[in-house]
Parts: C-alpha cells; structure tokens; sequence
C-alpha cells in the first residue's frame, strides 16, 4: 500500500465532513454569483429599455418641434412669394414706361429699379430650390427688361431693405445615436491594424511601424490632386487598369494588412489634422479599381470620410457633411462579417455615425483614402482580442 493511500485511509470522518462542507459552499457561492449575475444583466436591460425609451422620446419630441418650424418656414415662404408677385405686378406696370424712364432712381423710391432692387433682395433670400423658376416669373414683362436687369444689379450691392425677414431655419437632426457601454462593447472586438505598404499609392510616406501614414502630394501636384478630387466627388475619366495590380496606382489609397473573412473585428482611425480622409473595408482585390472611380459600395468600398467640416458617408452620392462639436477626430470602424454590416463610431464617446450592408462572403481588408497632405495614424490596440 503506497504513502498516499494509507493518508487518504487516515483521514479521520470529522476531515471528510470538512471537506465536504467546503464542496458545498463553494457550490453555494457558485449559485448565488450565477444568480448575481443574471440580476445585474436583467437590471442593465431594464436601464437599456429606459434609455431607449428616453432616446424615442427625444425624437419624438423634436420631429414634434420639426413640423413646427416647417410650418414656420413654409409660412414666410408664402409670404414671400406674394410679396414677389406683388413685385412683379409692379414692374410689368411700370415697364410700360420708356427706356430712360425706366433707368431712373428716383428719390422717392417709387422708380422700377428701386423695385426691381427690392426684387433681387427678396430673390436672394429665396430658397435654391426655388431660385431655378426665377426665369419663368418674368415672362411677359416685356420692353427692355434687360436694361432694367443691369441698372438693378448695379445699384442691388447698396440695398438695404430689411422690412420683412424672408430668412428660413436649417432643419436637422439633432439627437444623436450614443448608447451606454458601447465603447466599452466595442473593445472587446478590438484588433491590430497595420498598414500594407506594398499596396500603397507611390505618394503615400509611412512611419510608426506601419501604423501613420500621410499624403506626401501637396495640392500644386495637380495629376494626384485631381485625381483625388475626381475620385471624392464621383467624377468620372476613361482611364482604367487592366490585369491584377498589387498596390494603388492612380488613388491614394492603402489597404490594411488584415484579411476578414469570418468573426467581429474593431480598430480606430484618427484624422491627425483638419483635411478629408477615408477609412472603412473593402474587396480584397480592390487595388486595381479605375481611376476616377467613385468610392461606394457598388465599386466595393463601405467606409466613411471625415474632416473638420464634419463626416459623410461614402454611399456613391453626393452628400453635405454632417457638422460635430467638437470636430470628430477618430473613428471606429466596427465589422460584423458574419451579419453582413460595417458600422462607424465616434472613438471618442461611442456615437453612432453609419452602418453599411456588405457581403459575408468577401474577403475584406481595412481601407484607408486620404487627400492631398492629409494624414492618419491608428492608435495601438488598448483591449479586445
């Protein structure tokens, strides 16, 4: 009978009983923490309810106040469109008159230029979208209105008709997607990005061991210039690549390193200055996209692009930047492959700025644009995988 069998037989029952004693408070303890837990995380539902419920509510209320100041601006819009016409009325009555008639300013302010200059004020407060009819309005005017045009634009720069306010308040969407714990959330996927040189555009300098990156072209060197231009605004040329292409040879662009294929992947971009830059995913192969080619998820490209103006969305259509206060400096780029979804986030307090659907069955690698002496840099990974 070996040493460890005859301490085991040893044992006296009261050293039995403590250790079985111990078994069962442990597996008390083991009960209670897994009901702990499913408390708390029912808890935290429940204040995730709430806070969606508050979030609603924000909303609610301010499409409520929404349709109010659209009534508002609808309202002046008639206004101003009667006192137009009522304009127009005039000036067709007195353009009856004979051409030096017609070029006269008169003191009392009752001459057709002082009203036509009293029509351009309230012309360019008109809505653009408006603007276009203009032309139509002085149909059947009739002498020589041209003459009348010139005179009024001469003398429009000194007008200072205030009389009516014709201006219209910008409707925007002020409350903003932040949920609790999202950043916290968002770390957990958090994984290291470095950027492939090998794919980089020629005018693209690197340094921080793959990690920064800048636009060495300034905006003098008009073929990158223009051809980043073309390429933000969706402008189009014939020049195109023929054959597999194993960096940027016309946009300046770099891909990441980093293949996806499968699982939940998060990294941040930070914009380390005022300029326009780009970052998202992309196909695999999308180095040898054409020239002028139009970053979009049709071309294969979901990103986002940001600058102090603001950020937009990379949807194949122009768009106006969204403002942020403060400027929005780094983003999170947050990939669901297996949902099919590319979502971006303010790094900063975890806002929710767009989410793309893409293909869960691509290969994709991150996508980064940047505009002529624009930089970016990607902050070392802080957790997650």
């Amino acid at each position: 009978m070996g040493r460890e069998e005859r301490g085991v037989q040893d044992r006296s029952p009261d050293v039995w009983c403590s250790l079985g004693t111990r078994l069962l408070w442990l597996q008390e303890k083991m009960k209670n923490q897994r009901m702990r837990v499913i408390a708390e995380f029912a808890k935290l539902h429940v204040l995730l309810n709430e806070e969606e419920q508050l979030f609603l509510q924000g909303l609610r209320q301010e499409e409520e106040e929404t349709k109010k100041k659209q009534s508002e601006n609808i309202s002046r819009l008639n206004q101003m469109i009667t006192s137009l016409k009522k304009l127009i009325l005039e000036v067709k009555e007195k353009s009856q008159s004979s051409t030096l008639e017609l070029l006269q300013v008169r003191p009392a302010g009752k001459g057709i230029v002082s009203i036509f200059i009293e029509l351009l004020t309230s012309l360019t407060h008109l809505p653009l979208v408006f603007r276009a009819e203009c032309p139509s309005w002085f149909e059947g005017l009739g002498r020589p209105v041209c003459l009348l045009r010139r005179a009024a634009f001469c003398a429009f720069p000194r007008c200072e008709n205030q009389d009516v306010n014709y201006s219209f308040e910008d409707l925007t969407v002020k409350t903003v997607c932040r949920l609790p714990m999202m950043k916290e959330m968002l770390k957990r996927f958090q994984v290291a990005v470095n950027l492939a040189e090998d794919t980089a555009h020629s005018k693209l300098v690197f340094s921080q061991e793959g990690r920064y990156v800048k636009n060495g072209a300034s905006t003098s060197s008009w073929p990158l210039f223009f051809t980043a231009w073309s390429y933000a605004t969706g402008w189009r040329n014939p020049q195109r690549t023929t054959g597999f292409v194993e960096r940027f040879q016309h946009l300046p662009c770099v891909l990441g390193k980093n293949v996806f294929t499968s699982g939940k992947h998060y990294w941040e971009v930070e914009n380390r200055g005022s300029l326009e830059v780009a970052a998202g995913v992309c196909r695999e192969d999308i180095m040898g996209i054409p020239g002028g080619s139009t970053m979009c998820p049709k071309a294969g490209i979901w990103a986002v692009g940001w600058s102090s103006a603001g950020f937009w969305p990379l949807t194949g259509t122009s768009v106006s930047p969204t403002k942020r206060e403060p400027a929005l400096q780094r983003v999170g780029v947050f990939l669901d492959h297996g949902a099919g979804e590319v979502s971006f986030y303010n790094a900063v307090d975890g806002e929710h700025l767009h989410t793309f659907s893409c293909s869960s069955s691509l290969r994709l690698r991150p996508f980064f644009w940047l505009s002529p002496l624009a930089s970016v840099v990607i902050p070392p990974v802080t957790g997650g995988k």
